[in-house]
């Protein structure tokens, strides 16, 4: 099976050319990249898509911990519910401070997003990471 390749190049899939396809490991971490940049219903046809992370991104009453379980919960469930080619292990979320130094006063927190399983049709061991900038919490 081919899979496409974000972002899609019209131009050169019409010519019929081979950039514009990846491995299933590189779809699905396109996919769950996606999955945790979209708010729950910003895909009007698909609302469940998505994570709870931007809903929280100003809220000033969660404590870290409490935030990272929410993310977490919600993380796994939209994986497993929108991404069936992966049997989902693991899903790890940890929120970092930042050094204002680093990035500016704007940005004082670093989500670290880590998720484990394996590919359905071949068993092999899958494993994603990405960090996110969040904005401003206060605790």
């Amino acid at each position: 099976m081919k899979y496409l390749k974000y972002p899609i190049n019209f131009k050169s899939l019409l010519k019929g050319s081979q950039e514009n396809f990846c491995k299933i490991e590189e779809s699905i971490a396109y996919n769950i990249m996606m999955i945790i940049t979209t708010s729950f219903g910003e895909i009007p046809e698909t609302p469940n898509y998505g994570t709870i992370i931007w809903d929280l991104e100003f809220n000033q009453h969660l404590k870290k911990k409490d935030w990272e379980d929410l993310v977490k919960k919600s993380v796994y469930e939209s994986i497993a519910a929108f991404e069936k080619r992966l049997i989902l292990s693991e899903v790890c979320i940890s929120l970092n401070d930042i050094d204002d130094k680093e990035l500016g006063a704007s940005i004082r927190r670093k989500a670290n997003i880590i998720v484990k399983g394996s590919i359905i049709e071949s068993l092999v061991p899958f494993n994603f990471h990405t960090k996110l900038n969040i904005s401003p919490i206060s605790q």
